[in-house]
Order: C-alpha cells, then sequence, then structure tokens
C-alpha cells in the first residue's frame, strides 16, 4: 500500500473514532428478582394554613381511576388545647382526612407544637421546649387526638409523628426537642400510654429539615431497647437533598425511612421545568436512600409559590402533581422497587416496581433532555406480553399511549423530550412464592 494511501485509511479510523458517540445507549435491565425496599406510599398536606379540599381536587388528587393516586395525607395536630379530652374539635381536619380515605389514601399527622401551657416559653411560635411536668400530660393529649378520630369518626390513623423540624425554632408554631428528650418521651411516656390504650398508629421522628441532622435522633432510638420497639418510622424533610447517601435497613434498626416535606418558595411555577426537579428528587430518595415513602408540602399552596401542587388563587394544577402520578398512581402501598439499571444514558434515569401478589409492575422514566430519546428495556426474570406508557410532558398530564409489544422480555420507545414516562404491565411470569435479594 502506497504512503498516501496509508495515511488515508489512517485519517479515514481516526474520523470514525472522532464521530462515534461518547456515551453509547445501554439497555435498562429490569431485575424482577432483585427486590429493595417496600414503598408505603407518595403523599402531601394540608397542614397549618387549613384549606379544605373539594370533593373534585380529593379525587384528583387521591384517586387511582381518574386522579394521580397520592397515597398518604399529611396532617396537623389541633395545637390549641383541645385535646385535654376526647372530642370533635381535638379530631382537627376530618374532611379531608375522609375524603382521602374514600379515595384508598392513608392518613397520618405531625404537631407543630405542644399547647401553650405545656411549653417552657409559654408561645406557641419561636421554639420552647415541653416541659419535664408536661411529658405525660401531652402524651395523654396525642393519645386523645388519636382516639378522637378512631372513636368519634372511624378513623385509624396510620402514623403520628412527634413533632415538625425539632430544631427550628422558628417563627411560626414550634417547639425544639432533643435526642434524648424525644427518646425518653416516646420509650417512658408515649409508648406505655399508646399500648395501655390499644392505639396502633406508627409512631414517627423526627422529622427534621434535612436529611443531615437525622443522626442524631435515628441514633438516640436504636441505642434505646425500651424506646425502639415503639418506633415505626424515622423521617426527615428534604431541604438540602445535595451528597443524599445511600440508608440501609440496618441503619434504622428495622424501621421505614421517610421523606415527608419538601418545596420550593421560588414563583408558583406549575411547568415540566419545575416538575422534572422533583422526579429527580423522588428518584434519588426511592434509589440512592432507599425511602419509604416520599412526600411533597402543601397539596393546595397559599403563597403564590411553589409551596403547593395546586394555586390556591388560579387553581392551575401544577406538573408537580402529575409527575407525582406517575410513581402513586402505579407503585401502590406493598409494592417493592426492584433494581433496574438506573442511568442508561445521559439525562435518563429509571427505577421499577413490582407487586409480589399480582404480578404487576412499573418502570418510571425520567428524560431530562430537551430532544426525544430512544431507550430500550429489558424484562430479567420476568415476562410480560405488553406494557402501557403514561406519560407527563410540557403537553400531557399522565396520559396513557398505546400499548407497547413487549418481544422476547424486550421493548424500545422514544421517551419525550422533558418528561417523565411509567411502562405499566402485568408479568406472565408466576410471582415467586418468596422474595430475594434485599427486602427493606
Amino acid at each position: 500500500m502506497s504512503l498516501s494511501k496509508t495515511l488515508f485509511a489512517a485519517l479515514f479510523l481516526f474520523s470514525l473514532l472522532l464521530c462515534a458517540p461518547r456515551n453509547p445507549a445501554q439497555t435498562a435491565t429490569v431485575y424482577w428478582n432483585n427486590t429493595e425496599q417496600v414503598i408505603d406510599g407518595f403523599g402531601a398536606s394540608d397542614a397549618t394554613q387549613y384549606r379544605p379540599l373539594t370533593n373534585a381536587q380529593a379525587t384528583l388528587v387521591f384517586s387511582t381511576t381518574t386522579g394521580v393516586g397520592l397515597s398518604l395525607l399529611r396532617t396537623e395536630v389541633p395545637d390549641d388545647g383541645s385535646c385535654s379530652t376526647v372530642n370533635t374539635t381535638c379530631a382537627g381536619q376530618v374532611t379531608d382526612m375522609q375524603l382521602a380515605i374514600a379515595n384508598g389514601a392513608r392518613v397520618w399527622s405531625t404537631p407543630w407544637s405542644p399547647p401553650v401551657a405545656m411549653k417552657s416559653n409559654n408561645n406557641l411560635v419561636n421554639g420552647g421546649a415541653l416541659l419535664a411536668v408536661s411529658y405525660q400530660p401531652y402524651a395523654n393529649y396525642l393519645a386523645n387526638y388519636v382516639k378522637s378520630l378512631r372513636t368519634l369518626y372511624g378513623i385509624n390513623l396510620y402514623a403520628l409523628s412527634l413533632q415538625n423540624e425539632p430544631t427550628a425554632a422558628a417563627t411560626w408554631a414550634s417547639a425544639i426537642w432533643s435526642p434524648t428528650n424525644l427518646d425518653t418521651f416516646i420509650g417512658a411516656n408515649l409508648g406505655p400510654t399508646f399500648a395501655a390504650d390499644g392505639l396502633s398508629p406508627l409512631i414517627m421522628l423526627p422529622e427534621t429539615s434535612t436529611w443531615q441532622q437525622l443522626a442524631p435522633y435515628s441514633t438516640a432510638v436504636m441505642g434505646d431497647p425500651t424506646a425502639l420497639p415503639y418506633v415505626g418510622i424515622i423521617a426527615t424533610h428534604d431541604y438540602n437533598h445535595a451528597g443524599l447517601p445511600s440508608y440501609t435497613l440496618g441503619q434504622f434498626g428495622g424501621k421505614h425511612l421517610w421523606e415527608t416535606e419538601v418545596d420550593d418558595h421560588n414563583s408558583f411555577d406549575p411547568s415540566i421545568t419545575s416538575a422534572l426537579t422533583y422526579a429527580q428528587d423522588i428518584h434519588d430518595w426511592m434509589t440512592t436512600a432507599n425511602a419509604n415513602a416520599w412526600h411533597y408540602w402543601w397539596i393546595i399552596g397559599l403563597n403564590g409559590d411553589n409551596e403547593g401542587l395546586i394555586d390556591s388563587a388560579s387553581g392551575i394544577v401544577s406538573k408537580r402533581l402529575y409527575i407525582m402520578g406517575n410513581y402513586s398512581k402505579f407503585a401502590r402501598p406493598g409494592f417493592y422497587r426492584i433494581d433496574a439499571t438506573v442511568t442508561p444514558q445521559s439525562g435518563v434515569f429509571v427505577s421499577a416496581y413490582k407487586s409480589v401478589t399480582s404480578g404487576a409492575f412499573v418502570i418510571v422514566v425520567i428524560n431530562r433532555n430537551n430532544s426525544d430519546v430512544s431507550q430500550s428495556f429489558t424484562l430479567n426474570g420476568a415476562s410480560a406480553s405488553t406494557v402501557s406508557p403514561w406519560v407527563t410532558s410540557a403537553t400531557l398530564n399522565l396520559i396513557q399511549q398505546s400499548n407497547i409489544s413487549v418481544n422476547n422480555g424486550s421493548f424500545a420507545y422514544s421517551l419525550p423530550a422533558a418528561s417523565v414516562t411509567s411502562f405499566v404491565g402485568t408479568t406472565a411470569t408466576v410471582p415467586p412464592t418468596g422474595l430475594t435479594a434485599t427486602i427493606r
């Protein structure tokens, strides 16, 4: 071969290398038998400045047939002293609870402050601590709240948190609890009181502002064999998402991990841009932190900002609510997350969930790219004939698309630009009689 031909061939090969894709797309493999944490649900709140839901709003938010299927409602424990007895005022936000339950959701509650008479600063706001002499009276107070709901309205509270953001002396209703104080209150007062009264809500703590504040509280409880049996959920808000760690079951003594509040105070933004930020947040909490539940802050906003999923002034529904539905409508309480290729290509994020009894499953895929992206999928350890895509994008609000055939366990789809797509199906494989891999 002549020198000129040799140089030409070398340059040609070099140009092919330059033009080759740097990050070729991978198939997203879903591993049916690699079972991770159980899903408790996805939810939001109507707490503090209460704005009752209409029937139509409750259907949109909680229904799995015509709505987005949120499965958890967070409400507020009254701080006005009304729970010294079992009574209707003590029961609080009953109407929304009833609407949520009627649409298949579970309800749980958080106190923002003990009553004024029980606090060190004699004030609902600016922090203050529960007085030592009030530990048992406050345990009775919280028990009366649970009993008011159960006895007067037939509402069985799923969980009871002990304090919203226990490190924050806020200008709104607030209280300060140290890890030791919360641990003592659970082990010596609230836990035994619930047990004596036959009350079964899961006791939750500490609902810190950030996950970085979580460790001292969880460590205090895990190190106390008196308090630990009474606790069901370790919870935190997500106001500093950076560096979210991978949590394991052993870190919390076998208790479930919930993310229970997040929002931002930018001007109300119903767009897919804002929605994708929170889709990523959900994805990270499910796949990195191995959380069992995730919550936004308010259902109905109040301040013209992104605190709400629905704007109170205009009634506009944000895309944030619909992308929550990409998870909540299909990954129902009792489903398990199963392993999947988390990032098969740049800007694409995948998580998957299954029912171990019915064989139903959903693969949730975020496309944060500003263009359509072709993505292939393979089911490993299971088979299905079709999957049904449900898309939330700039133009679609959790809308079902045409079914896709699954051939030899594989299918492909063009993910719309800036979107979340849920691929919903049922495996033809008989669900295994036992769960494999790591289970939370």
